[in-house]
């Protein structure tokens, strides 16, 4: 026996109809959530709150689309370090990544509540409360990291990077346009490695470097001073002239008086001299760190350069530094001696080394920060000459093999580095610059090292001036192409360099 279909139009739906549409509207729950954790206020544009929604999705449609235009108009980099540069910007920035995770998260929240069926079951209720939870984690997690990221970077810029206005005249000068080194050709930046710290009475500054950046195709030419340099200049406006009125540091109170017979008033010793001098003459210096400018000061004086700006590195923050990016590949080497160099230790005064705790292999390999630190510090095997040519080589390695990709991922532990380590005079708002001549330097041209120990019979003891000038100036000058020659050369007498004008000579770190 049949019986007639009863069902009509308005008759409730069957139990396979309802099961159908609370999957569709599940399914459809999900989607709007993950849209509106993908593109904030996209989902709530299709509930009830729709035009909250879309005020919500053309606010950060706006953000979005001004913030491409800038990036797209002054390239990711500069775009990035423009905001950098500006403390007050990035705290407001820390600010508005809070408040937008808040709205964001809510609006994710109320897009799952209103989206959800109303007849749904127990447990699709709890995988919709789950997956509306994980969304709502993921955008305050990323919010709170950005913020947090903005408010580092903000506390980093500060404490490392000038923020004195920029005065005509002083540190280099960045002109305004597409190349920001328009108006200047070289680039003079002294590199200074202590082992007290940065600001600490009794800086020694065991590692002094001058990078020289021919600011058009970025050769740099890495300038080593030995730490043992005798009778340095004073400049004119020095206060410690008052102690040396020859003008000549040592001259004559050191030699006299014998200070230290392992310390005859050598350069290293000039920032700990101001360091004393000031405490004896109160108001003779001025500044937070007077040690520190004066050293730059002398260095510039040594040289015959314009030292454009200073950094100065604690040598433990440089070794936690190649911790943070991995390490760093070295073609270590024998010392200038042809011996293997030394784990720690000093030199016992006889040519042997004593309190070594092992000795480097020779050959390239990866070394991490602490080993690295000993490799560009120990001179027990040798002198000070070869060290300041294995501090290049580490320099040099620094430089090329550092991965911005891998920094970036460190960067609070970056930051808290660079905070407690490392002072910088250049002014943050000129960073975008740096970053275009850092650019520069990196394109496969020649990173060429330089020392003073390659001038012929130099002597630390009584070094010529006029001589370290001329070898230096001779030395940042570009190589000249070889020109072609259509006749067989004539073996010609080799010519004597003037004493004045020393070449470079090659020195067993030439090639690191």
């Amino acid at each position: 026996m049949s019986y007639p279909n009863t069902r009509g139009q308005d008759a409730p739906p069957t139990r396979d109809a309802l099961r159908r549409e609370l999957r569709s509207g599940f399914r459809r729950s999900l989607g709007l959530t993950a849209l509106g954790t993908v593109v904030p206020g996209a989902g709530l544009t299709q509930t009830r709150s729709r035009k909250t929604g879309w005020v919500i999705l053309v606010i950060a449609l706006i953000g979005i689309g001004l913030g491409a235009y800038y990036v797209l108009r002054t390239g990711l980099t500069n775009a990035v370090l423009s905001l950098v540069a500006r403390p007050a910007v990035l705290q407001a920035i820390a600010v508005a990544f809070v408040v937008i995770g808040i709205l964001w998260c809510g609006s994710i929240i109320l897009t799952a509540v209103q989206s959800r069926p109303t007849r749904l079951d127990k447990a699709r209720t709890r995988l919709l409360a789950g997956f509306t939870t994980l969304m709502v984690f993921l955008v305050a997690a990323s919010s709170f990291k950005f913020a947090e990221y903005a408010s580092i970077t903000q506390t980093t810029v500060a404490q490392v990077f000038g923020t004195a206005p920029v005065k005509p005249g002083v540190g280099a000068q960045v002109a305004q346009g597409e190349d920001p080194w328009a108006d200047q050709a070289r680039v003079n930046i002294l590199l200074l490695g202590s082992d007290a710290g940065v600001g600490r009475t009794g800086t020694r500054t065991d590692s002094m470097i001058v990078a020289s950046i021919d600011t058009k195709t970025g050769r740099t030419a890495l300038i080593s001073l030995p730490r043992n340099l005798q009778r340095v200049p004073l400049p004119k406006s020095s206060p410690l002239r008052g102690l040396y009125p020859s003008g000549t540091y040592g001259r004559p109170v050191c030699f006299r008086e014998q200070k230290d017979p392992n310390d005859q008033c050598m350069l290293n010793a000039v920032w700990t001299e101001v360091d004393q001098y000031r405490q004896d003459h109160p108001g003779s210096y001025t500044g937070t760190a007077p040690g520190r400018d004066e050293t730059r000061n002398v260095i510039s004086e040594v040289l015959g350069l314009k030292i454009d700006h200073t950094v100065v590195v604690d040598l433990k923050g440089f070794s936690q530094l190649i911790d943070a990016m991995g390490g760093v590949t070295i073609n270590v080497k024998l010392s200038g001696f042809g011996t293997k160099l030394p784990i720690g230790g000093h030199s016992d005064g006889n040519g042997g080394v004593i309190g070594e705790t092992g000795y480097f292999s020779p050959g390239v390999q990866h070394l991490g920060g602490n080993l690295a630190l000993w490799y560009a510090r120990t001179r027990a095997a040798d002198s000070d000459t070869y060290r300041q040519d294995r501090q290049r080589c580490v320099v040099q390695a620094v430089v090329k093999q550092v991965d911005p990709s891998q920094m970036v991922s460190k960067y609070p532990e970056i930051a808290r580095i660079a905070r407690d380590n490392i002072y910088t005079d250049i002014p943050a708002q000129n960073l975008p610059a740096f970053v275009d001549l850092i650019e520069r330097v990196q394109k496969g041209n020649k990173i060429s090292s330089i020392s003073l120990a390659q001038i012929p019979d130099f002597n630390s003891v009584r070094p010529n001036y006029d001589e370290i000038h001329a070898f230096v100036q001779k030395s940042l000058q570009a190589p000249k192409p070889a020109t072609p020659s259509t006749t067989p050369a004539t073996p010609k007498t080799p010519a004597k360099t003037p004493t004045s004008t020393p070449s470079p000579t090659t020195t067993p770190y030439d090639k690191c």
